[in-house]
């Protein structure tokens, strides 16, 4: 394995996955998570080094021409940051998301000591962790159909086991949801695309499994059976927490409302749209 030393070789790399690139509008962030992820590396640390090998400039350059086709940068390489913890992906689990952030946001608020929180649909497992990473005294319990899913979230939640169990069960069967009682917050980020949408996603977001992304013809099919399955296993005056699309507000909010949950309220993410949906039972 050949060290190139000679300062020029990483702004050839970038200089030549900015070519393979040129049409994606965030390609020079892109570049820079490439380069770390191939050289093992935080950015800072290459910068200063200005170190790499051929065997890793052809990796990254195999990575930049799959990425060129639409596949999602985070499954090229691996991993992504949520809530500043670093998490495995790969095919068949849902991206981590900055928009999913503002749940935890207005989550963590809300817990008191030795509370017990129910994620459901975990999938990688980024909304148990964050909230485990950030509350000492909280026991939480993270579920997850998929298999593929299942596997991604097992590895992300393993250094916070002591606080995080994770379940493998249908958040839709009813008699799985009669297994969990005198839960104080339920969260969830329930697949929410509808059928019209998802016909125009983008290509990148193809690549993630329809399971987690399909919410029915109308994209309101989880809102309704979790509403409806779960409001039973959470105690008085609990929290039932979701993500929500931009375009949903008024539509989950009924559907909580009509199941007897009060003070009912939405909440926009940093880009001003509507995405999260608290409502007390």
């Amino acid at each position: 394995m050949v060290l190139i030393g000679v300062k020029l070789m990483i702004y050839y790399v970038k200089n030549k996955l900015r070519q393979i690139l040129s049409e994606k509008e965030n390609k020079d962030f892109e570049i820079d998570q490439i380069i770390s992820y191939v050289t093992k590396k935080e950015k800072e640390r290459w910068l200063i080094e200005k170190t790499i090998t051929k065997k890793q400039i052809r990796k990254a350059i195999k990575i930049a021409n799959k990425r060129k086709k639409n596949i999602p940068l985070q499954y090229l390489i691996k991993n992504w940051d949520f809530y500043g913890i670093n998490f495995k992906v790969g095919k068949g689990v849902l991206i981590p998301r900055q928009d999913t952030e503002t749940l935890v946001d207005l989550t963590l608020p809300l817990i008191e000591k030795d509370d017990i929180i129910l994620d459901l649909g975990t999938g990688t497992g980024c909304i148990s962790a964050a909230i485990a990473k950030n509350k000492k005294d909280v026991k939480i319990f993270a579920v997850e159909k998929f298999f593929r899913a299942y596997i991604y979230a097992k590895k992300n939640l393993k250094p916070f086991k002591k606080k995080v169990k994770l379940f493998k069960g249908d958040i839709l069967n009813e008699k799985f949801a009669k297994k969990f009682n005198n839960i104080n917050i339920i969260v969830s980020n329930p697949p929410y695309i509808s059928e019209k949408e998802l016909e125009k996603i983008q290509k990148e977001v193809k690549f993630e499994p329809k399971t987690a992304l399909y919410g029915g013809k109308n994209g309101l099919k989880f809102y309704e059976n979790i509403t409806l399955i779960w409001k039973n296993c959470l105690k008085k005056g609990g929290y039932l927490i979701f993500e929500i699309g931009e375009s949903q507000k008024n539509s989950v909010e009924t559907i909580l409302k009509k199941h007897g949950f009060n003070q009912v309220k939405t909440y926009k993410d940093l880009s001003k749209k509507d995405r999260v949906i608290v409502a007390k039972k």
